[in-house]
């Protein structure tokens, strides 16, 4: 505590109580914890600030923020404030140019390292996290609306299929010996990876959930065994015991070398929970179709688990793959598991986690990357033998997928409330309409079947407009863009600096560091193809967004329900997924072939040229933009029928109910006391999705 204040405070450091305690909520934990000499006299001018200090009953003085600092440090090692989500705000302090880097870096450090209350026995509870209540929340009110109206269940179970359905993915690395088998098996709670009937191989497992557990072998297709010189073989994927899969991928088995990947399905709770993991073959994989398969699985993942053994922690390999991870994975978070932990002393542990996080930042300065970094980084100690660190690091996954700061989870509660609020609404309208029918007034009969006609006949003809509209912006599309000169631009910088690289290991008698010749141009390719996807998305977006508005204007009546793919999330789905696998061996290969540096050059200008060329992007961009209006008209076409049907079904109801309302005025009465009622519970139900 006293070190704290004494780095932030310098003279003015006063003497407070370094017992105290007191309990904030996150992000006032991170406010309070970011105030300095620095900036103090700021702080003290913010109305918000000074609420603050008014709620826990404290003056405000520069003794009353040291005090409350030292209380909010406490709390954090008690647990009652939660670190990780004081490290978030933190972050968003630094963000937002509200707290500079280096008193950033100073308090993440210092609350990274503080030694918490231990709490490795304990188990997190699902219904405690924010997404499980919600979601719990949820079901019960799709339940109650696939009661009242049955006409909208198909929707209502798309809906909470899709969002209790929904999968997060874990990929984790490692080198040999970092202990990924024993750290997998201790974390879903059964040896079932690097045990006799699953050996140990070279294989890509996705371990997945399944109540009736099984393997599954997926083989590579003839035109992969054949780029990895294999003799040919038809195989097809099969399904089979557990006990079974060691005849297709252990060592002795001829079929091991056609195995693409194997899929377990495991009945275990953690998996059940929607986590799948990947355990991937491993660092630098000699099979190049084996390494793109592994880098697409890291891609898509939420989050990287790279493990290293702690008695050999930061070796080059681990640096260089731990620099390339940060700097080009869509990863939601890297983690790093020092594992066998059990065999350091505690000294021994600290000082390992210090190097590695120093290794880190000091690799990445080195790369000529932001050594900031290394903060995104989140670190776990654990032993599979002792049982060490395990739930900690369980804990964290699921606070991550599942807490209240996880935008994942927190997208998949959003979507599944817009959806339920929009079946309310509909829901709600009906019942209006039905009311107001009920009302006995003939002439608002008579034209709402006008008006429903009307609407029938209009339908189609708006949407052979669309489709004209969307004709002639696709034939407006033409990515034979110069934005491939720029390509051809911005590649020649990639080669001037791997020149630049070589060179001056050359000039001093030093090994060429191929690990950071990776990293330089896989990193500089890729910031590249990240910006002209960008530019890419922008167009079509803005085209199809302008179509979108068109389209909301002409059909968002009463009558429409318009359901149309969001286009950005579409194009970022399925944007080319380029690999940089085979350039970066041409590239190893042709810098250790050449030693003349002009010609090095030459052949390097010439590797990335074709390079380029090669990924026929103009090509593959016009067909997904193609494929992205195609999606767009799909989407106004499915509305499209859907609402002409809606609108036959409310002119059937129309007629029924008239004809009711002539003939009985008791069974009249009867329904609208019961469209009255179930108008107040729609109301009261969607109160209640609005507070999830």
């Amino acid at each position: 505590m006293n070190d704290f204040l004494e780095q932030i405070w310098g003279v003015k450091k006063l003497y407070i109580d370094p017992n105290f305690s007191i309990f904030v909520d996150e992000q006032t934990a991170s406010a309070i914890l970011s105030v300095s000499a620095k900036n103090y006299d700021r702080y003290i001018l913010l109305e918000s600030f000074k609420t603050i200090f008014d709620t826990v009953k404290l003056e405000l003085n520069e003794y009353s923020v040291q005090l409350m600092q030292v209380g909010i440090l406490n709390a954090i090692i008690n647990l009652k404030i939660k670190l990780d989500e004081v490290l978030n705000g933190l972050e968003e302090l630094r963000k937002n140019d509200i707290l500079d880097f280096v008193s950033f870096k100073f308090i993440s450090e210092y609350l990274s390292n503080l030694k918490l209350v231990e709490k490795q026995n304990s188990v997190l509870k699902k219904e405690d996290l924010t997404f499980y209540k919600n979601i719990n929340s949820l079901n019960l009110i799709c339940n109650e609306l696939k009661a009242l109206d049955e006409s909208h269940i198909k929707r209502l179970e798309n809906a909470e299929n899709s969002a209790n359905n929904s999968k997060f993915y874990i990929a984790v690395t490692g080198v040999i010996n970092a202990g990924k088998s024993s750290t997998l098996n201790a974390m879903i709670g059964k040896k079932i990876l690097g045990v006799s009937n699953v050996p140990e191989t070279a294989n890509l497992s996705v371990i997945t959930y399944s109540k009736d557990e099984f393997a599954k072998a997926v083989f590579w297709s003839g035109n992969e065994q054949e780029s990895m010189g294999l003799e040919p073989k038809k195989l097809q994927d099969l399904k089979v015991d557990v006990s079974e899969l060691v005849k297709y991928t252990g060592a002795s088995s001829p079929l091991a070398p056609y195995v693409k990947q194997v899929i377990l399905g495991v009945d275990l709770p953690m998996l059940e929970d929607g986590i799948n993991i990947v355990d991937t073959p491993g660092l630098d994989d000699a099979v190049i179709l084996r390494e793109e398969l592994t880098k697409a699985y890291m891609q898509e993942s939420d989050f990287t688990l790279h493990l290293m053994n702690g008695a050999q922690s930061a070796t080059k390999k681990d640096m260089s793959f731990i620099v390339n991870t940060l700097k080009n994975s869509k990863s939601g978070g890297l983690i790093v598991v020092l594992t066998h932990i059990d065999k350091l002393s505690s000294n021994d542990q600290a000082e390992v986690l210090e190097y590695t996080k120093k290794s880190i930042a000091a690799e990445l300065k080195e790369y000529g990357f932001d050594e900031s970094l290394a903060l995104d980084v989140k670190f776990f100690l654990v032993s599979a033998v002792k049982n060490i660190g395990i739930e900690n690091l369980k804990n964290y996954l699921y606070e991550s997928f599942f807490g209240s700061n996880s935008k994942k989870a927190n997208l998949i509660i959003e979507n599944y409330k817009k959806e339920l609020l929009h079946i309310t609404r509909l829901i709600k309208e009906d019942v209006d309409f039905k009311l107001r029918m009920l009302g006995g007034n003939r002439v608002l009969a008579k034209e709402t079947m006008e008006n429903l006609k009307l609407s029938l006949s209009n339908l189609e003809e708006d949407l052979n407009s669309l489709k004209a509209q969307m004709n002639e912006f696709i034939k407006k599309l033409d990515y034979s863009f110069s934005e491939l000169s720029s390509l051809k631009s911005i590649s020649s910088k990639i080669k001037n600096r791997i020149i630049s690289d070589v060179k001056y290991a050359r000039d001093r008698k030093q090994k060429v560091n191929f690990d950071r010749l990776g990293v330089i141009c896989e990193s500089g390719f890729n910031d590249m193809f990240i910006d002209l996807f960008r530019e890419f998305g922008v167009v079509i977006a803005k085209d199809i967004n302008s179509l979108y508005e068109t389209a909301r204007i002409k059909f968002n009546s009463d009558n429409f329900t318009l359901n149309l793919p969001k286009t950005k999330e579409y194009l970022d789905k399925n944007l080319p997924k380029i690999s940089f696998t085979q350039l970066k061996q041409d590239l190893f290969s042709t810098v250790k072939n050449v030693s003349d540096m002009e010609i090095l050059s030459q052949k390097l200008t010439t590797l990335f040229d074709e390079f380029i060329v090669n990924l026929n992007l103009p090509n593959e961009l016009k067909k997904l933009s193609l494929a992205c209006s195609k999606e767009f008209m799909d989407g106004l076409q499915a509305s499209l029928h859907q609402t002409s049907q809606s609108l036959k079904s409310k002119e059937k109801e129309l007629l029924d109910m008239l004809s009711v309302a002539k003939a009985d005025e008791a069974q009249h009465r009867e329904d609208r006391a019961l469209l009255e009622s179930k108008f107040d519970k729609l109301e009261e139900i969607y109160n209640r999705i609005s507070t999830c």
